[in-house]
């Protein structure tokens, strides 16, 4: 790997150093979700918003290069904003130590060490404790704090602002040992209902990329629990290059009728991230230097049979869109929506993107743009609706 390149938190906090790390970091946090995005979610018509938070922002180590805390005093600011502003908040535990995927948005890619390996059940061991901590102190009332320099006092209970809670985002069990990370979600829970009791947030667990049904029967003495699955059409070589009507209609052909049966025979269904995309164009979506399936190059990939024509560049150059294109996104968008609707609720991601560098992950700019629906809950297209 080149010295000079940061592929992932971990590399970009080794290659700056604590102190140019811990500038960097805190800029972006103060510079990219302010205030006003809290209050434009709600003019968009959301109810809650999905935070994640890295496993370092509350129980740093020192053989990691992360800039500790700092991550977790933002988070409580964006809580204190959502709680003004009429909204509620799923925090996510986004990141385990040791990495429970081995992608880049787990905080350290390469090698999976959640579960695996030599060390993998300490990791699993510490991400437990991560886990302990985080509900330990939503748990408790929060300290006396000054919003607009007026005091918030202790009695509005973090729960009433924090009502659900993303164990582990996204462990990658088509690689790791299926039983060991189920114990794992086992043991998780019986820590946080310790903790918690009855009363705590409803947890959300991910379905480990196994799909819904093989989940039957698992949940069956969880109180108060989702299945948390992500939807998306682009890392499915079939799907991403199916056609664009076919896209438009799948939700709503295909997934809709698996959350409504999941939700009825394994657990309450909720979909926890989808997007615009139909490709996989995004940068750094797949990793910093990976390629792309849409065009052919991902893994190294350079068999062009499918689609040689297929262009990124092309694809992602919002302002050259057609206004057909944008009533495509819309349609789709709505549909996601309406289909998802079918289990328990959904979150989009992502509320934005670095100068809009993503504008098929970024809904900022589609609200901004046209192609999505100016209040959320009032929608022109849905499952019923093919125009």
């Amino acid at each position: 790997m080149d010295d000079h390149v940061a592929v992932d938190e971990w590399t970009l906090c080794e290659r700056l150093g604590p102190t140019k790390a811990r500038q960097v970091l805190e800029h972006h946090y103060e510079t990219f979700i302010t205030e006003a995005d809290f209050a434009r979610i709600r003019q968009m018509g959301f109810n809650h918003v999905r935070i994640p938070i890295g496993h370092w922002a509350i129980r740093p180590s020192s053989q990691e290069p992360f800039v500790p805390h700092v991550a977790w005093t933002y988070l409580l600011r964006g809580i204190q904003w959502a709680r003004k502003y009429g909204l509620r908040v799923m925090i996510e535990l986004h990141t385990a130590p040791g990495s429970q995927n081995g992608w880049n948005h787990s905080g350290r890619s390469g090698d999976i060490r959640w579960l695996n390996g030599d060390h993998g059940q300490y990791y699993a061991d510490e991400t437990k404790r991560v886990v302990m901590d985080i509900v330990s102190f939503f748990n408790k009332d929060p300290p006396e704090v000054k919003d607009d320099n007026k005091t918030i006092h202790s009695h509005n209970v973090w729960s009433h602002v924090v009502p659900v809670f993303g164990v582990l985002n996204e462990p990658a069990m088509m690689i790791i040992k299926k039983e060991p990370a189920k114990q794992w979600y086992k043991d998780s829970y019986s820590a946080i209902r310790n903790i918690t009791g009855h009363q705590g947030p409803i947890l959300s667990y991910h379905d480990g990329f196994l799909g819904l049904s093989p989940w039957k029967g698992f949940f069956t003495d969880f109180d108060r629990t989702f299945l948390e699955t992500h939807m998306y059409l682009i890392f499915d070589p079939n799907l991403v290059y199916m056609e664009r009507e076919k896209q438009a209609a799948f939700p709503c052909d295909t997934w809709r009728e698996q959350l409504a049966d999941a939700s009825q025979q394994v657990a309450p269904v909720m979909v926890g991230e989808f997007s615009f995309a139909t490709n996989d164009c995004g940068k750094y979506l797949n990793g910093v230097g990976l390629g792309t399936r849409y065009e052919n190059t991902m893994n190294g990939n350079d068999d062009d049979s499918r689609c040689p024509q297929c262009n990124c560049t092309q694809v992602e150059d919002w302002p050259s869109w057609t206004s057909g294109y944008k009533h495509f996104l819309n349609t789709f968008v709505q549909r996601q929506m309406d289909a998802y609707e079918a289990g328990v609720g959904w979150f989009f991601w992502t509320y934005k993107t670095e100068q809009h560098i993503n504008p098929h992950w970024d809904y900022s700019l589609a609200w901004e743009k046209g192609w999505a629906p100016k209040d959320v809950n009032q929608r022109e297209f849905s499952c019923k609706k093919t125009q």
